[in-house]
């Protein structure tokens, strides 16, 4: 299944409170004595007076650098203990944003698969809208509804081009310069897809690929024109049984792949400029 194919989200590691304390403590006592041997250098490394009898005032002095030890200690024991807050609050958050995509990921998958076209319709919006909400997770929601369009379809009057021509207009309204998220940088995957027409003009791929290997145009116009393609596009196995695919105004990279040696089919749209 889809949703077996997402990986799973590791919890942020912590260091036992010890070692981190510990590790802390050491850090600070390895500066403290670099900061005194090198001032020791710094001064011309004056010899070592001998230990005198310590008087009142030097007592005093040596109670006040302890209290300051101390008072530091316990600083870098605060410290230790909002960072490991910090850490678990993040650890807790990592795992119920987890939790809530894989719900609402069941939930759209589950509508996509649904009997009636109508809930067909919402689990497309909502897989777009999940891909919108969850950046990490978008190529996986966008091969989702790229993979709808391989499954075995017979036109017929029961509402599934409906949903087909939405998901192809959902991809296209977020492949354009207009769009409020943006989906272009990611490749976009049509292998064995079958289109009853749609509408993707002016849709700029900026991904490594566009692929329609193998893809079916059964009836209608497939509207890429003035669509920029920046990553490499193939229409290698395609097959046109009665759709077309208008990529007049097009601007290619790199030229497009077709079955032919020299030019692409009748059933693809290019002006001269552009098949060459």
């Amino acid at each position: 299944m889809l949703v077996n194919r997402l990986a799973s989200r590791r919890g942020l590691r912590l260091w036992p409170f010890w070692v981190a304390l510990a590790s802390m403590v050491l850090f600070g006592a390895v500066v403290a004595g670099a900061a005194g041997l090198i001032l020791w250098f710094v001064l011309g490394r004056p010899p070592v007076a001998r230990p005198v009898p310590l008087n009142a005032a030097a007592l005093l002095d040596l109670t006040r650098i302890a209290l300051v030890v101390t008072g530091g200690i316990g600083g870098i024991v605060a410290l230790v203990v909002a960072y490991r807050r910090q850490r678990i609050h993040e650890q807790a958050d990592a795992r119920e944003h987890g939790k809530l995509f894989n719900e609402r990921f069941i939930a759209a998958s589950a509508q996509l698969g649904h009997d009636s076209a109508a809930v067909r319709l919402a689990g497309v919006h909502a897989m777009a809208e999940l891909a919108d909400d969850s950046p990490e997770h978008l190529h996986t929601c966008v091969d989702v509804l790229c993979a709808y369009l391989r499954l075995p379809y017979v036109p017929a009057a029961d509402g599934e081009r409906e949903v087909r021509l939405t998901i192809i207009r959902v991809i296209g309204d977020h492949l354009r310069p207009s769009a409020r998220t943006d989906w272009r940088d990611h490749n976009v995957d049509f292998t064995g897809a079958v289109f009853e027409g749609g509408d993707l003009d002016e849709a700029v791929f900026a991904g490594k690929s566009v692929s329609f290997r193998g893809a079916r145009f059964v009836d209608g116009v497939l509207r890429l024109e003035r669509a920029r393609f920046m990553a490499t596009v193939s229409f290698r196995g395609a097959q046109f049984s009665g759709g077309t695919v208008d990529l007049h105004g097009a601007h290619f990279a790199t030229p497009p792949e077709f079955d032919g040696p020299t030019s692409a089919p009748p059933a693809v749209l290019l002006s001269e400029a552009e098949a060459a």
